[in-house]
């Protein structure tokens, strides 16, 4: 039978390169395209099909996705079995038997046998389930800041990382394409498996059963008929690049007791050339002290930190930092590498969580993950402060950063909210629903005009202020003394004393909506969008974000003494109270005194209830919500608050 492989066209295209005909597999892998191909109408088995070589690409990029959607999809008998597959590999995960683990992926088959599962199916049932349980109304909010757990195979907790990112959302199944173009099969197999191991720990800690009794929950195996004999051939392969072996590099250094230890001494033993820990521990720290990088940084910090001596734990901890770098062969003298340091360091947070969990008090990898990650700021400050083009080191301190809060509770939990709470495209791109801050800016704009005439200081003039207020639905009164808040009526003596006024006010120059000049406010840059209407979420929800910041920062402000940590733990663990209730931290204890403590209190409960009138927090009696749409707003101000004072 001739066949549009037979044909002209065909022969056209690939001799112009645009198509590669592998006369074996790719019959057959053709021959399983054809009838998603047909479905988008084109009909490779019929000799007077007429479409063209655009048609036909867009037509199997399509055809490709669907047919990669059916491979990741196991049904019947052989989800049965990729459960059974991810089931064994979550309980010995958990109990801590590595090998195991390691043995059940290293069973998979790349293709579905009549009596196990493929690669592809248990990747794609473990993004299913990890899907199903992070957007679960049970079981979802006590699954925020779960951690990748460590892996042999760097790229492949990096990959868990981003899967339990997407998880929070439930968009893992739909980023399945992009994870295997960017990472390949072996990687996304075991980032998937890791990711399900994850939740299993976690939801057997916070449930307080046994792995085996979360297993049966959330991966039941009753229903599954039996796999028959026959049902699959044996030149049925469905999955290719997945059978590497396990990446060499391990996690953690040998002489910090990480769990390259066993590797390594084997590795060493088949060499002939056993080492002991001592010895490669002098031979990192020789290498360290010969480094002229670690010489310049030095110099850098003895400049910086001019009040302490040699000994001082400044410079133990940087020598600690180098010493993790070399010793993991991070190469940290270039931005890129900081993200292959901060894997090695999350391994001892990781160390850290499992350890507390089995005896009271800070555990030794807690301390080092801590004091290097200490040490690491003060290496990027370094950085930033001698490169050339210090800019390129911005991203590296955020990521850094982010590292720091994924271990620690309560930021942890608050990042787990802003990815949990992430709006779609369509969501952010449809219009923001009427709230007094939005409407406020369009009142301000249309009482703008073209300019108008500020106090020397760039704020409105008191005679403005009643009606500038009134836009965003605040009655306040200019007065020229006896400032007082009477009958619901905000009397100020200038607009800094009406609160929500001075914080848009402040908010919308930042946002560009308008621009000072002088004694006079004009519209800025951004402010034709908001002029239209109709504003996008997508426009409106960071000026609304940094509005709570504000308010949230003043609160802090006014609250008696210098600290600023207090203050600000102690509202953003009210916040993530609000946001989830159910799988919010235990409330840390703080150094703060009983008048602070009140005032605090006194200050954040007004502004809860001011937010709350703005329409952003919902209150059922004494209850406080936040509406879908802001709460991830509302976490990402109180992360803000965590990052420490505003310079």
């Amino acid at each position: 039978m001739s066949t549009f492989f037979d044909g002209p066209e065909f022969h056209g295209m690939a001799a112009g390169g645009s198509i590669s005909h592998n006369p074996g597999m790719g019959d057959r892998m053709m021959r399983e395209l054809a009838p998603f191909l047909k479905a988008e109408g084109v009909d490779i088995d019929d000799p007077n099909a007429d479409f063209t070589e655009a048609e036909f690409h867009a037509a199997m990029e399509k055809a490709q996705e669907e047919y990669n959607r059916r491979l990741f999809t196991p049904v019947g008998a052989h989800r049965g079995l990729a459960l059974g597959k991810l089931r064994s590999f979550s309980v010995a995960f958990a109990e801590g038997d590595i090998r195991t683990a390691e043995a059940v992926v290293a069973s998979l088959p790349s293709g579905p046998q009549d009596f196990s599962p493929s690669v592809a199916q248990v990747t794609g049932a473990a993004m299913g389930l990890v899907d199903e349980w992070f957007t679960d109304d049970v079981h979802g909010p006590k699954l925020g800041g779960v951690m990748a757990p460590k892996w042999s195979a760097k790229k492949s907790r990096a990959v868990a990382r981003d899967i339990l990112a997407l998880a929070h959302k439930g968009r893992v199944v739909d980023s399945l394409d992009r994870l295997i173009t960017s990472n390949s099969g072996r990687p996304v197999l075991e980032g998937a498996m890791l990711a399900v191991a994850a939740a299993v720990a976690r939801l057997t800690k916070r449930n307080k059963v046994s792995e085996q009794e979360v297993v049966d929950e959330l991966m039941p195996l009753d229903g599954y008929p039996e796999p028959v004999a026959g049902t699959y051939g044996s030149t049925d392969r469905v999955f290719q690049d997945v059978q590497d072996g396990p990446a060499a590099e391990q996690d953690l250094p040998e002489w910090l007791g990480g769990s390259s230890a066993e590797a390594s001494a084997q590795a060493n033993a088949k060499a002939g050339t056993p080492q002991g820990v001592d010895e490669r521990m002098d031979e990192v720290e020789k290498t360290v002290y010969e480094m002229p990088l670690y010489q310049r940084f030095r110099d850098w910090l003895a400049e910086t930190y001019y009040d302490v001596d040699e000994d001082s734990e400044v410079f133990d901890i940087a020598h600690l930092l180098f010493c993790i770098a070399v010793s993991s062969r991070a190469d940290i003298d270039e931005p890129e590498g900081i993200d292959d340091l901060l894997d090695v360091l999350e391994s001892f947070a990781v160390d850290g969580q499992e350890e507390a969990e089995k005896a009271d008090g800070e555990s030794p990898s807690t301390v080092i993950f801590l004091d290097s990650l200490e040490a690491l700021d003060n290496y990027l400050r370094f950085r930033m402060d001698t490169d050339e083009n210090p800019e390129r080191w911005n991203a590296a301190r955020a990521r850094a950063e982010a590292a720091s809060m994924r271990t620690d509770p309560l930021p942890s939990a608050l990042m787990a909210a802003v990815e949990a709470n992430a709006l779609s495209e369509e969501q952010l791109a449809a219009p923001m629903p009427n709230n007094r801050l939005v409407e406020g800016v369009g009142g301000i704009l249309d009482w703008i005009g073209d300019s108008r005439p500020l106090t020397g200081t760039g704020r409105v003039k008191r005679a403005d202020i009643a009606e500038a207020a009134g836009k965003f639905g605040i009655k306040a009164v200019g007065v020229a003394s006896n400032a007082r808040y009477e009958d619901g009526v905000n009397y100020a003596r200038s607009a800094d004393e009406v609160p929500v006024l001075e914080a848009m006010w402040a908010v919308m120059q930042s946002a560009e909506i308008t621009e000072i000049t002088g004694t006079k406010v004009r519209p800025g840059s951004a402010a034709d969008e908001w002029k239209k209407g109709e504003v996008s979420a997508d426009t409106a929800l960071p000026v609304i974000g940094a509005f709570i910041y504000e308010r949230l920062l003043d609160v802090i402000n006014l609250v008696p003494g210098k600290d600023y940590g207090a203050p600000a733990i102690t509202i953003a663990q009210r916040l993530i109270e609000i946001l989830t209730p159910d799988s919010a931290p235990e409330r840390p204890e703080l150094d703060i005194d009983g008048v602070r403590s009140e005032r605090l209190a006194t200050l954040l409960a007004d502004e809860l209830q001011e937010l709350t009138e703005l329409g952003l927090l919902t209150a059922d009696g004494d209850t406080l919500s936040v509406e879908p749409v802001y709460k991830r707003i509302v976490a990402g101000a109180a992360l803000m608050l965590l990052s420490g004072p505003r310079s």
